[in-house]
């Protein structure tokens, strides 16, 4: 239907347009998709689902790890993949997990489609499909690239219903708004500055701004509220079960990992401002300038209003909001920047197209340039520089000597022939990924504290608030070999002194 009001020439653009966009994000997201190494919340991610695939008595924790919806939907992919155990996982089945809600996020902009047209459609796609940002971590099995698809579809439906409530809108959105909550427990963010937005974006279409004829009162979005909150909490129960109550719990009692406090500036010096790391300079300040031109564009044109102003309070709302939480990780905005991308879009709305053949032709250049320096940013943030610690977007990488060390154990294992170097300690807390590196061994245990009980063991790992009273234990029997676990994040090796003195001997002896 929004395709009819264009020329022959112009439908043919469009489809070649996102045939050529979804072919672009779906190679930058799934080009060498296992190279990087697995981040911490990944393997941490990745053994909650085997529990619940082994059936191992898992239980949701509201004080950590989010919503089951993650490891639920990778039930399905390890059934086809055929990895049936902790052991068997591989990081293209459970990053492949993210690509598909990567791919569907590039997907959003079509239900705009009735407000903004077919070309702005496209262009939002196509910010989308090349943001560096949402490449990065739809790629990286954890829960906001599904934060950010769900959040997308809410977002579409708050609209929807501000612009018409009936029914059937409030409880399609809220049923997006229930698989947010089934995947993270921030959708009450969400929640709360799509409700800001929409109050203006109302009263915008009260004073005659848009054509659509909202209720008079606020008073007449009670009933599609009470059918929004209703259709949100089923669907919520449907994946939590018997631990809704816990669901509501997390509000209380989460707990936060300690060092991940950042500055209020945070997130504007990391997808904004300029940066010159690893031979290049670093910044989407290209997307955040299509959104203050569509917002000019629309003030000058006096059209769209609604639409733009729920937009970029959404977008300015959650950034406000995550900028006055302390705890701050760049994946916790994929969600606002995927509609600030939808913004970006709205420059090539039907509502404001600017007249005159030069005004066409630069803003299509400025879009393309946008989209090719995204795009080169992308190839190298998750590509040769995905694991650097000054890639803007890697945040916490894992050491990539963590990816030799099974192959070094194996090794190890097979030249000591009638010794084996299990069992293996590991000893402190916050050792993850080591787990996953670790999962082909039977004979691992782990230990909060050292311990005199484990001295014999053939191999230890110790973190490094341990080192100390580990030397003191260990320090006789075995070599300390120190190695990295994560950026900045050291880790020790102790090693029997007798197995290392044979894997160092010359070979005459």
């Amino acid at each position: 239907m929004f395709l009819a009001i264009l020329t022959m020439r112009e439908r043919c653009f469009i489809w070649i347009g996102w045939f050529a966009v979804m072919a672009l994000a779906l190679w930058l997201r799934i080009d060498d998709l296992d190279a990087r190494p697995i981040h911490f919340d990944e393997a941490t991610g990745a053994h909650i689902f085997s529990q619940r695939f082994e059936e191992q008595g898992y239980r949701f924790d509201p004080t950590h790890y989010h919503g089951p919806f993650l490891s639920l939907s990778t039930w399905p992919l390890a059934k086809i993949f055929g990895q049936d155990s902790w052991q068997a996982l591989s990081l293209n089945m459970l990053r492949t997990n993210a690509v598909i809600a990567g791919m569907l996020l590039v997907l959003t902009p079509l239900l705009w489609l009735k407000v903004i047209g077919p070309r702005a459609a496209l262009g939002a796609a196509a910010l989308l499909a090349c943001s560096p940002l949402l490449v990065y971590y739809n790629r990286m099995y954890i829960h906001e690239s599904w934060v950010a698809l769900f959040g997308m579809l809410t977002a579409a439906g708050v609209y929807y219903v501000v612009q018409r409530p009936t029914p059937l809108r409030a409880v399609l959105a809220g049923v997006a708004a229930g698989l947010m909550f089934a995947t993270k427990e921030t959708v009450v963010i969400s929640l709360f500055c799509w409700a800001l937005a929409g109050v203006a974006s109302w009263w915008l279409m009260r004073l005659g701004a848009e054509a659509s004829t909202p209720p008079k009162q606020l008073t007449g979005y009670l009933k599609p509220a009470l059918w929004f909150s209703i259709s949100m909490l089923l669907t919520g129960a449907i994946f939590y079960g018997e631990t809704l109550i816990d669901a509501f719990r997390t509000y209380f009692v989460y707990e936060t990992t300690f060092g991940h406090e950042k500055p209020f500036s945070y997130y504007f010096s990391m997808l904004l401002l300029p940066k010159h790391a690893l031979g290049m300079w670093w910044s989407e300040a290209g997307l955040a300038l299509l959104g203050v031109l569509a917002c000019v564009m629309v003030a000058c044109k006096k059209r769209g209003l609604s639409v733009v102003t729920f937009l970029a309070l959404s977008v300015l709302a959650h950034l406000l909001v995550y900028s006055l939480i302390a705890y701050k990780t760049p994946w916790l905005v994929l969600l606002p920047w995927s509609l600030a991308c939808l913004l970006g879009g709205f420059v090539f709305s039907r509502t404001i197209r600017p007249s005159g053949l030069l005004k066409p032709a630069l803003l299509y250049g400025c879009f393309g340039l946008c989209l090719l320096y995204q795009t080169h940013q992308s190839l190298q943030a998750s590509g040769r520089l995905s694991n650097h610690a000054d890639n803007p977007y890697a945040y916490v990488p894992t050491s990539k000597n963590m990816t030799q060390l099974p192959a070094w154990l194996n090794d190890l294992e097979a030249f000591t022939k009638d010794q084996s170097i299990e069992p293996i300690a590991v000893v402190g807390s916050s050792y993850w990924p080591l787990p996953w590196y670790l999962r082909e061994f039977e004979l691992v245990g782990y230990w909060p504290d050292p311990t005199e009980d484990i001295a014999s063991f053939p191999i230890i790992f110790a973190m490094p608030e341990h080192t100390r009273l580990a030397n003191e234990l260990y320090g006789d029997t075995h070599t300390q070999l120190p190695r990295t676990l994560r950026s900045n994040v050291p880790i020790n090796l102790y090693l029997k002194k007798e197995i290392w003195d044979a894997w160092t001997a010359p070979p005459n002896e």
